[in-house]
């Protein structure tokens, strides 16, 4: 029995796009509105797409770009930041944060599918 949950667990974090969906029609259950639904499959598998890209640099390369990453996330940070301050003059930052987190669900779904693809033509032809 706990193999078949570490086996999910991995499943979850490899293929985050099963997760995804799977948030989005249990949100679609209980919320009942499609946009609802969306933002919270995005609010909570955002983080499942950084570690896969993550855990795809690291196979398909073989280094590390966890620090880049890191460093990556905070200057996106900071550029929203300071862009609510110069439009708003008054900075909100759980509004901050939540366009921070949405671009780094588009970010990293972008850079996911861009991996995936990279690592099955590199198995394939090399």
């Amino acid at each position: 029995m706990p193999d078949i949950i570490i086996y999910f667990i991995g499943l979850i974090v490899t293929v985050p796009i099963i997760a995804t969906w799977i948030v989005y029609l249990i949100s679609m259950k209980i919320y009942r509105h499609k946009w609802k639904a969306v933002h919270n499959a995005v609010n909570w598998t955002t983080i499942l797409y950084i570690i896969a890209v993550v855990a795809l640099v690291n196979e398909i390369f073989g280094i590390s770009f966890f620090g880049t990453i890191l460093v990556i996330l905070i200057s996106i940070y900071t550029i929203i930041v300071v862009a609510h301050w110069k439009i708003y003059t008054e900075v909100i930052f759980t509004k901050a944060f939540k366009m921070f987190w949405r671009i780094c669900f588009l970010l990293f779904l972008m850079l996911y599918i861009c991996l995936v693809l990279i690592g099955i033509y590199l198995r394939i032809f090399y």
